[in-house]
């Protein structure tokens, strides 16, 4: 089979994995990984309701998953190399506060030919924070 080829995976990121029997963020910075921020809206009984989203791609070639990098619901995303959050910033380290900063809704590790290629992750919430579900509901 081909090597996949992913010529939008050019940014940095960085992933933040909250490990609470640790009590610290590890924080991983993956170059070679796609990350698209866009608005979406859904058609409510009042109107129009309008929520963040995102979607990320880490190509397995750029970063192993489960040995370079974790991620999971709850996890965060931001574009670029992030600072290191302290284990006491956690809970509000969160897109309402940090500009860019996305928050893991769903992880979904992608295979072809019977091997790992790519994590598919995404989510979205509103601008307060409140609300987030996977884009997968």
């Amino acid at each position: 089979m081909p090597e996949l080829a992913y010529p939008l995976c050019r940014q940095t990121v960085t992933l933040y994995h909250p490990d609470a029997a640790a009590g610290r963020v590890v924080r991983a910075v993956v170059t070679g990984a796609f990350l698209d921020r866009r608005v979406r809206v859904s058609a409510t009984e009042t109107g129009r309701a309008r929520a963040l989203a995102f979607v990320l791609v880490i190509p397995q070639r750029s970063a192993r998953y489960g040995q370079d990098y974790t991620l999971e619901p709850g996890d965060r995303v931001l574009e670029g190399e992030g600072a290191d959050v302290a284990w006491a910033d956690w809970a509000d380290f969160l897109p309402a506060s940090v500009p860019g900063l996305c928050c893991v809704q769903y992880v979904d590790p992608k295979a072809a030919g019977g091997a790992p290629c790519h994590v598919e992750a995404g989510g979205w919430w509103t601008r307060t924070g409140s609300g987030a579900h996977s884009l997968t509901n």
